[in-house]
């Protein structure tokens, strides 16, 4: 589990995600392809955090509600 409760793909997606953000200002009129690269990467990967974020809810959501319980006593 861990401090981030099984959270690491989205916080590391998530970390990346803002990098990408803050980039393009960083950088400026270095090159105008990196502009089009940006436009088109920055939705992706925060759509991908989003995207990480559901499932990892989805998941601890089923396996906190299963009819199996680890914890049955057997006589």
């Amino acid at each position: 589990m861990g401090y981030l409760g099984n959270h690491l793909a989205t916080a590391v997606v998530g970390i990346f995600a803002a990098v990408l953000t803050g980039l393009p200002f960083v950088l400026g009129d270095f090159a105008p392809i990196l502009e089009f690269i940006f436009m088109m990467a920055i939705p992706v990967t925060w759509f991908l955090t989003l995207m990480c974020w559901l499932a990892q809810k989805s998941t601890d959501y089923t396996h906190k509600h299963t009819s199996y319980s680890t914890h049955e006593k057997k006589n």
